[in-house]
C-alpha cells in the first residue's frame, strides 16, 4: 500500500501503480504527496504512482505516516517537510 492514500470511511480506495518496480528494498525512498482542492497525487523516487480525487478532505487534521506490520519489516523516517501552498 506504498504511496496509496488511507481515507475514513472508505479505507483505501485506490492502490498506489508501479509500487514494485520502483520502491528500492533495503534503501531509502522518497514520497512525496500533493493535496491540492480535492485531489491527492503521489510520487515514489520521483515517478507519479496515485492521483485521486475525493469529495471527502478535510480542510486540516492529522497525517499519517505508518507501515503495516506482518513481515519483518523496520520503518525510518527522515527529512520530513509540509508545506501549506
Amino acid at each position: 500500500m506504498t504511496a496509496s492514500p488511507y481515507v475514513v470511511g472508505k479505507g483505501y480506495p485506490v492502490e498506489a501503480t508501479g509500487v514494485k518496480d520502483i520502491l528500492k528494498a533495503n534503501d531509502w525512498n522518497n514520497i512525496k504527496a500533493e493535496v491540492r482542492g480535492k485531489q491527492i497525487v503521489a510520487y515514489l523516487n520521483g515517478q507519479k504512482v496515485m492521483e485521486y480525487t475525493t469529495e471527502e478532505i478535510p480542510a486540516e487534521g492529522p497525517i499519517g505516516l505508518q507501515l503495516h506490520p506482518g513481515n519483518e519489516m523496520t520503518i525510518i523516517f527522515k527529512d520530513i517537510v509540509l508545506e501549506k501552498l
